[in-house]
């Protein structure tokens, strides 16, 4: 069974307990106090100060008198030269002249309000996308139930640190960052953190979940360049929808996330010219690890080719291995030409989707359009 940390077991406690921990930290361990605190800023919610017990004052102590003992009478002969010299004093001073008080006018008093926007949890989006990311493995990894449970925990911990990252972009691209920007920032970059630490053990995990979790390990990195310029942005009063490079990056990492959900990459290269495939005599030498068939490839169990379907990516069935329903729909006589490109070219071409090759498939509508868009 997946085991969570503090942190997850913090998300599910009301904000009233958690101001409790923090308002009694002789309590509670130290650590414990600092993750209820982090969780009442994450939900923008007020985190009261300790309580500090009143110091009791020194019990008191008679000290002994030493030795000599004074006279009776001395109080009475100290009450009377006081006395002679606050006569003394106040007869040689002078009144000085009244004067009288200013009184500023006082208004009432104006609160400046702040917006605050509690950052969500994204627990039931995290769910749902661990196990669309676990049923995108092939059929022999999902078999492997002690790798395929490590390898949804460690995906867990991506898609909350991405939810959260994108939720933060998008209200800076927006405009609309809250008075908690900065330390929702923060949350999110331990979040990714969290992701980071774990990736440094070794988990004995399959190939393909290894090239998976160095994509999110990629994604969340971008992801970390992103937030970092954001928070400074905001320290600095500058103006968020201007950080064109913290988009940039943002950008990136949501196009790994997309290919991580399985679905087509914005920016995926294509092998070849298009407008080069129509004709024999027109078509460039066909390079190693790259031939050309005339239907398409038999399917073979715990075989999951990518499929491109005329630039768009496509992944074939995970249990199957067979081709994606737009290209099973094809007619023959619409295809103008189909590639089958071998393991190491693939994943040079089109990244660890592509771990058992890809199938690229070419339509004559595409080639024709290809071509004329180069006349």
């Amino acid at each position: 069974m997946p085991t969570f940390s503090s942190t997850d077991s913090f998300l599910q406690k009301p904000t009233e307990e958690l101001q409790y921990l923090v308002q009694n930290p002789s309590f509670y361990d130290p650590s414990l106090v600092a993750e209820a605190g982090r969780e009442l800023r994450r939900r923008g919610a007020l985190v009261p100060r300790p309580e500090t017990p009143a110091l009791a004052p020194p019990p008191y102590q008679e000290v002994p008198a030493a030795g000599f003992a004074l006279p009776s009478w001395w109080p009475a002969l100290v009450v009377g030269l006081v006395i002679i010299g606050l006569s003394w004093w106040g007869l040689g001073r002078k009144p000085a002249p009244e004067v009288a008080a200013k009184k500023e006018p006082t208004g009432p008093i104006v609160l400046e309000a702040v917006r605050t926007r509690q950052l969500p949890s994204f627990e039931q989006e995290t769910a749902v996308q661990v196990a669309r990311t676990r049923r995108l493995l092939p059929a022999a990894d999902r078999a492997d139930t002690t790798a395929a449970g490590r390898y949804a925990r460690m995906a867990r911990r991506y898609w909350l640190a991405e939810n959260a990252a994108q939720y933060l972009t998008a209200q800076a691209r927006g405009d609309s960052a809250s008075g908690v920007f900065a330390e929702q920032i923060d949350l999110t970059l331990e979040r990714i953190s969290w992701f980071m630490k774990a990736r440094a053990y070794n988990q004995s995990l399959t190939p393909v979940m290894e090239e998976r979790l160095t994509e999110m390990q990629q994604g969340l990195q971008r992801r970390r360049n992103s937030l970092q310029v954001l928070r400074s942005a905001y320290a600095n009063g500058a103006e968020l929808p201007e950080a064109k490079a913290a988009y940039a990056e943002a950008d990136e990492a949501a196009d790994i996330g997309r290919v991580l959900r399985g679905l087509p990459s914005r920016k995926a290269p294509i092998a070849g010219n298009l407008a080069s495939l129509g004709s024999p005599e027109t078509r460039p030498a066909t390079p190693a690890g790259y031939t050309i068939v005339r239907t398409l490839p038999q399917t073979r169990r715990n075989l999951n080719p990518l499929y491109v379907l005329d630039g768009e990516l496509l992944p074939s069935d995970p249990d199957t291995g067979e081709a994606p329903a737009p290209v099973h729909a094809l007619p023959p006589d619409s295809i103008a030409q189909i590639t089958v490109i071998k393991k190491k070219q693939a994943l040079a071409a089109f990244g660890p989707r592509a771990h058992s090759g890809a199938v690229v498939v070419v339509t004559k509508a595409a080639a024709r359009a290809a071509r004329q868009g180069e006349r």
